[in-house]
C-alpha cells in the first residue's frame, strides 16, 4: 500500500532521497518479513519502503498500543546491492510513528540524533508526554504536495 506525505512540520533532509522528479514523497507499507533479517528478539510486522530501500521497520513492544511505532534508519554504510545507503549520513535519527489501526494514515515524528534513546522516547509517546508538541506540530502542517484533494 503506497502511503503519501501529505503534511509537515520543520525541516529534515534525512528523507529526501524518498522525493520523485514530480516532488512526490511516498512510501509502500511492506510486510516486513518479506526482506528484513533481524534476530528474534526484535520482529517488525511491517517496513516502510521505497523502490529497493527499506526506509524503516515499524517496531511495537507494548501491544496495549498497537498505533504507537518507533523505528530508525538503516545504519549500514553500504545497501545489499552494494550502492551507498542515502540514509547513513542520518543513521542516528530515531522515528516514532502514529497510525490508524490499519496503517493506512501514519504520522512520523522525526528524532534526530536519538537512536540511542528511542526506547525512552517510544515510552514518553506512550505515556501522553508528547501530546501538547504533537498538537503543536499538527497545527504548524503545511501542505508537502497539492494532490488536489484533501484527506484532511
Amino acid at each position: 500500500m503506497r502511503l503519501d506525505c501529505i503534511q509537515y512540520a520543520g525541516e529534515y533532509s534525512g528523507l529526501s532521497p524518498l522525493v520523485n522528479h514530480k516532488k512526490q514523497m511516498f512510501v509502500y507499507k511492506t510486510p516486513a518479513r518479506d526482506f528484513v533479517s533481524a534476530d528474534s528478539k526484535r520482529i517488525a510486522e511491517w517496513s516502510l519502503t521505497k523502490s529497493s530501500l527499506n526506509v524503516t521497520s515499524l517496531y511495537n513492544e507494548d501491544l496495549d498500543y498497537p498505533e504507537l511505532f518507533y523505528g530508525y534508519p538503516n545504519s549500514r554504510r553500504k545497501l545489499n546491492d552494494g550502492s551507498e545507503n542515502p540514509f547513513y549520513p542520518f543513521r542516528n535519527d530515531a522515528y516514532l510513528f502514529l497510525s490508524d489501526k490499519d496503517l493506512d494514515d501514519i504520522e512520523m515524528l522525526i528524532l534526530p540524533e536519538q537512536r540511542n534513546i528511542i526506547s525512552s522516547w517510544y515510552q514518553m509517546l506512550i505515556d501522553g508526554e508528547l501530546d501538547e508538541q504533537i498538537k503543536q506540530l499538527r497545527a504548524d502542517a503545511k501542505p508537502f504536495y497539492q494532490y488536489g484533494y484533501s484527506k484532511l
